[in-house]
């Protein structure tokens, strides 16, 4: 029998949305909308399905572990140099490593409540304690707390704009003077893996200025307006040095190379993805007006999906609405629905209305 580390069993499992075919085997159901994960409701770009079916014939090979091409494409996209990006398989594993790198016994790292499960998982593997600092009225981060929660032993802290699960952003000036207010021993990691679908004149990325920072790091996906969840790939942008001593706990080959081809590619179809900015802009409105018309109030989301909170427990309105063949996710104290296509969205309300009436 192994002998595991003492605390393993208090670490929190991260629990994905359920997929359609899990669903589909439990309850018997052949039409299912998966609105529960915040994935892009449209394949990928045709044009990356080429350039990913005309290279899987040379993933007998390793992938190359650099990621070269995909930083240079990043790197001209960003106006930024390429040795200050750093590509992930998913931006979750660029905050796995940095989380790795930072943190550890004997420190703390702090973050919102609700926000992002994955940043008191990876607190927690890392050994470290997580600092949980509530959302301020109206699901904003409440900046002035989590700054005054940094203790001597914190090496990290997380902002995650938007919010993931409420979908709420902070002000680029918010963010800048928060960033200021933080020992430059703490390293500030701003989430931004929703920025693609903000339409609010005041946020502004940290993208453009992270790597200017001695301890920022400015993390964003292709899992979400480009449509490669399944393809795993996302990156970090900070400053060269950060970079070189960070990565060092990141397992070699993690980007596939069916990855890496898809995002050079995906990158090169801008125009595609503001269709797409428009067309979650139009759905995300939708489900907002939808859901206020019935007595709820959603929170203000700039994301790709809406938080609510709904009078019964959230867990039981999610398997209400399972049972109607609508997958949504219960996330704190409320129900995540990500934006679909307009059929999707359509349907999910109508599931509502169904178990509304019930």
């Amino acid at each position: 029998m192994p002998k595991y580390r003492s605390d393993l069993m208090s670490i929190p499992s991260y629990v994905p949305g359920k997929p359609i075919e899990e669903v589909a085997r439990e309850l018997g159901l052949t039409a299912i909308d998966k609105l529960s994960s915040n994935e892009c409701p449209t394949e990928p770009f045709p044009a990356v399905v080429d350039a990913i079916t005309e290279a899987a014939s040379h993933v007998n090979r390793y992938p190359e572990t650099s990621a070269h091409r995909v930083r240079l494409a990043l790197a001209k996209y960003h106006d930024v140099d390429p040795t200050e990006v750093w590509v992930g398989a998913g931006s979750s594993d660029v905050l796995r490593s940095v989380a790795l790198s930072v943190g550890g016994p004997g420190t703390s790292a702090v973050f919102a409540d609700p926000s992002f499960i994955l940043y008191p998982i990876t607190t927690m593997i890392c050994g470290a304690e997580p600092i949980a600092v509530p959302l301020a009225e109206g699901y904003r981060h409440d900046l002035e707390a989590m700054r005054d929660a940094i203790r001597d032993d914190t090496t990290i802290v997380y902002v995650c704009s938007p919010n993931n699960p409420t979908g709420g952003h902070t002000s680029i000036d918010d963010v800048r003077s928060f960033i200021d207010s933080v020992p430059e021993s703490v390293l500030v990691v701003v989430d931004e893996a929703y920025a693609e679908y903000v339409t609010s004149n005041d946020y502004a990325s940290m993208v453009t200025e992270a790597a200017s920072r001695p301890n920022v790091i400015a993390l964003r996906t292709f899992s979400k307006i480009y449509g490669l969840a399944g393809l795993r790939i996302g990156f970090g942008i900070a400053n060269a040095e950060l970079i070189r001593s960070a990565q060092r706990t990141q397992a070699p080959f993690s980007v596939t190379t069916l990855a890496q081809v898809a995002a050079v590619e995906a990158l090169k179809h801008q125009d595609l993805v503001a269709q797409r900015l428009a067309d979650n802009a139009v759905g995300r409105s939708y489900l907002s007006s939808e859901l206020t018309s019935r007595g709820f109030t959603p929170a203000p989301t700039q994301a790709n999906f809406v938080y609510f909170e709904p009078d019964q427990p959230p867990r039981d309105l999610a398997d209400a609405l399972m049972a109607n063949g609508v997958i949504v996710r219960p996330l704190g104290g409320g129900v995540r629905v990500s934006v679909g296509t307009q059929a999707e969205n359509s349907r999910f309300i109508s599931a509502l209305d169904t178990v509304m009436v019930n």
